[in-house]
């Protein structure tokens, strides 16, 4: 291993926020020293935002190190409609040799953005399931009296809106336990406002407040998961809800359509009334166990953690 800067846990924050103000200069330059003395293979920036700028601008012209960019949930999909970002971008995967992602949406906008290397396969970046858990015999949708819903709303976070319709449809909902996950303020605020009007039973859990066992037994307990984003790559919490057996209600923004078809709800209305119409929708298509079925059976051949893994690895071995 190569320790780039050996006081960064002191000085990180401090530099990060100084290299703002020149272009990232000071970090590049740390990353441009860091490839003439240990002359790597491959650089490969985990994320496009940070690390992807950065090492763009510190690849050496006469090294022969390969620069794999890595796009990390929202990296092009949300921020190729900034101008500054756009062009960062555009320079990024001019230089880089190879791309990968975890949605074939974002291998089309690397294309359109310039990108002329070769694309890696399309894998989850959060690595898949475990065949343990995925074997894992779990409750029948019959017998599943939760609601799951993912709390954070900010930057491009959306629950607020899904409580909003949550109580606009609070009397086909009374006989639900609604969890609220991940929560931050203001949502917390609106759930207890919420269950207060209308008598609703909800659980509110703050961000980080559940494990992530805690978190998978939340939905292996839930007939629905409801998940709102303006942007994202994968959404990790959609993959979990199917791997445990619920129905998604997700946003179509985290690449869905590439999970499921008819065996979940894609959202492409972040409104009231939309949202309340797709948790209505998700909770018909739960009376069915063969889409819990189906979305498992999904998981168990796209993310399987072993395979996952295995086609990582063949990233080095270009």
């Amino acid at each position: 291993s190569y320790k780039l800067f050996p006081l960064s846990k002191l000085f990180g924050l401090p530099l990060w926020i100084a290299d703002k103000f020149v272009d990232n200069w000071f970090r590049s330059t740390l990353v441009n020293s860091a490839i003439r003395s240990f002359k790597p293979q491959f650089v490969h920036a985990m994320e496009l935002q940070n690390a992807g700028y950065i090492a763009a601008k510190a690849m050496v012209p006469q090294s022969t190190a390969k620069l794999i960019a890595t796009n990390w949930g929202s990296d092009i999909f949300w921020f190729q409609q900034f101008p500054k970002h756009r062009d960062r971008l555009k320079n990024l995967l001019s230089v880089a040799d190879y791309y990968s992602c975890e949605c074939n949406r974002d291998v089309a906008l690397a294309k359109s953005l310039g990108f002329q290397g070769q694309v890696m396969p399309v894998i989850p970046n959060a690595g898949g399931f475990s065949k343990e858990l995925l074997s894992k015999q779990v409750p029948l949708l019959a017998d599943r009296k939760v609601i799951a819903i993912k709390g954070y709303h900010g930057w491009v976070g959306r629950a607020k809106v899904a409580l909003e319709a949550v109580e606009a449809i609070a009397t086909e909902l009374k006989a639900y336990r609604l969890v609220v996950y991940s929560a931050n303020r203001g949502t917390i605020k609106l759930a207890k406002q919420i269950a207060k009007r209308t008598g609703l039973d909800i659980s509110i859990f703050g961000k980080g407040k559940l494990s992530h066992n805690q978190v998978l037994e939340l939905f292996a307990s839930a007939k629905i998961y409801v998940g709102l984003s303006l942007s994202d790559g994968i959404s990790t919490s959609l993959l979990e809800s199917m791997a445990m057996g619920a129905i998604p209600v997700q946003t179509a923004t985290a690449c869905c359509d590439e999970w499921f078809t008819d065996s979940g709800v894609k959202v492409t209305e972040i409104t009231v009334e939309g949202v309340q119409k797709a948790i209505l929708e998700g909770l018909k298509l739960a009376e069915n166990q063969a889409h819990s079925d189906r979305n498992r059976e999904i998981i168990r051949t796209k993310a399987d953690a072993d395979d996952v893994a295995k086609i990582a690895q063949g990233f080095y071995n270009l």
